[in-house]
Order: structure tokens, then sequence, then C-alpha cells
């Protein structure tokens, strides 16, 4: 039985747009499929949690609309707690728009909404549920003053704490030694150190830097060439499957949610790392986020052969 995780964060409807490429800086092209799906990281992250067996609660705040209502749905229906969804009727919610071409490359445009009305009144309202959770995750789609403000309320419940910094900003010093985990990929590491990350050498070093800087664990994704976990102990690489991508849109999410859901099944570290790679290498296999959310089953199936 999985102990409760709890995630903080966003709600954007997605639009989504495919074609042969992604259009250039004034260029106009045109298309060959749309579709709108339920989105946004955290949102993302508590589906993927649950859909993978997580008992899992979801803090968030959307607006009193068509969109909100489809959120609402979608999370019942995947058996997430929505006490603390918090419905907003002076705003919409938020909207993402995402580009995507034919080798699976993706371009995304976001207006917030009412996720940058999520308020420390809210996380306040939250910290029971944190007191609950064995781990609370968090993402920077809300303000980062409210995002800050809930990581150190998380702490201070005695949950473990893990920031995935997307998008990309530089960070507060002080907020390092709060976090027991973080996940950025190459561009979010490399904002966030300084440090320009392309491979596994380098995302070892932007490893170092943040754990240096108060991270107890850091993770450091790197697409198809998976993760570099690194801690205080030294650094292990993590290599992924091998897939054929079709869409890597919300990979990260997936396996930030794999990754979660590993850990409050009370899998060890590196069979958590594990089975989020393989869970995010099966999402890019096929078109969109939620619809390509593999179930357990499948991930440890596809672990069982070998990833193939």
């Amino acid at each position: 039985m999985s102990q409760k995780i709890t995630i903080v964060g966003s709600y954007n409807v997605g639009l989504f747009l495919k074609g042969e490429r992604l259009p250039k800086k004034g260029e106009t092209i045109i298309g060959d499929s749309f579709r709108e799906s339920g989105g946004g990281k955290g949102s993302n992250q508590a589906v993927a949690a649950a859909l993978l067996g997580a008992d899992t609660s979801f803090v968030c705040r959307i607006g009193d609309d068509q969109y909100g209502q489809n959120a609402l749905k979608m999370y019942q229906n995947f058996g997430i707690s929505t006490d603390y969804v918090f419905v907003d009727q002076t705003i919409h919610s938020g909207i993402s728009v995402i580009l995507i071409d034919n080798a699976g490359n993706n371009m995304i445009s976001v207006v917030p909404g009412a996720n940058y009305r999520l308020s420390k009144t809210d996380i306040d309202s939250a910290s029971l549920l944190f007191r609950s959770s064995v781990m609370v995750g968090f993402q920077l789609e809300n303000k980062l003053d409210t995002v800050l403000y809930g990581i150190r309320v998380a702490k201070e419940t005695g949950a473990q704490v893990i920031l995935d910094p997307a998008p990309a900003l530089v960070l507060p010093d002080d907020i390092f030694p709060l976090l027991d985990y973080i996940k950025p990929n190459e561009t979010e590491a490399t904002t966030i150190t300084g440090i320009p990350v392309n491979d596994v050498d380098s995302a070892v070093r932007a490893g170092e830097w943040l754990v240096e800087h108060g991270v107890k664990t850091a993770i450091v994704t790197l697409g198809e060439a998976g993760a570099v976990a690194v801690d205080e102990k030294g650094a292990c690489h993590y290599p992924a499957p091998k897939v054929n991508c079709v869409d890597a849109t919300g990979a990260g999410d997936i396996f930030s949610g794999a990754f979660m859901c590993a850990l409050s099944h009370g899998e060890s570290f590196a069979d958590a790392i594990v089975f989020a790679n393989h869970a995010a290498a099966l999402a890019c296999t096929k078109l969109g986020v939620i619809e390509a959310i593999p179930s357990r089953e499948d991930v440890l199936g596809f672990m069982k052969a070998g990833g193939r």
C-alpha cells in the first residue's frame, strides 16, 4: 500500500497542434491535426502518479469555466483528491498551446490564468494535507513567491520535498537546503547553476553544484540519454530505454509523477529512477500527455522485457 503524496501546482488545458515542422519566427504554416487535453505540469504529475498507483492529492487553482469543470471531472476519474482544488470565480483556467513536429519536438506557450491566483492562504489551508503526506511536489508554473512559501510550509510539516524547476528560473540560495530532491532537465539545470548542460559529464557538474548549495539529491534528466543523480556520496547515470519517440511532450512530468509514485510505494531511490525512466520512455511512444501515461502494469512489463 502506498503512502499519500501531494502535488502543488498548475492546471492548463492543452491545445495541441501537430505539423510536419515547427514554424520559424514570423512564419505561418499549415498543421496536420488538432486536439485538446488537460495539462499543466502539476496536473500532469498528479495524474501520472495516480494512474501509476499512488494515493494522490492535488492542490491548485482553476477558473470557473468549462476547462476548470473538465479538470475536476478528470481528477475524479483518476481518483485524485480534489479537496484543495480551489475554483476561482474571477479568472479563466490556465491555457497552453503546444506545437509539435513529426520528430516529436515541441514549442509551448502558456497563459497562467488562475494558476497565478494560487496564494499563500491556499497553501496554509493545505498544510494539514502536507502533514499526512510522505512527499510534496512543486513546480514553477505558479507565482514564485507562492511556490517558495509552499516549499517552506511543506518542509516544516516533515514531508519530503521535490521541486521540478520548470519553467526555468534562477532560485534563491536559501531554498536549496529545503529540497530533498530537485529534478531539472538540461535547460533548467543550465539556468539555475550557470553550467551549460548537454551531456552526462556536464549534468554531473550541475548536480554537484546543486548538492553543494544544499539540495540533498539532484536528478538531472537528459531526455533520451536518461538521468543523472547526484548526492553527497557521488553521482550515477541511469540510461533510458530506447524507444521510437512520437511525442516527448510531458515526458518530464511523467518522470516526476512516476518517481514520486515509486518512492511512495517504498521503492529504493535507484529503483524509483529506473521506474521513472521507463514510464517516461513509454509515454514518448504516444501522442499527448494524459493519453500517453502508461499503466503501472505496462511499465513493469516494459522493465521486465528489458525496455523493449
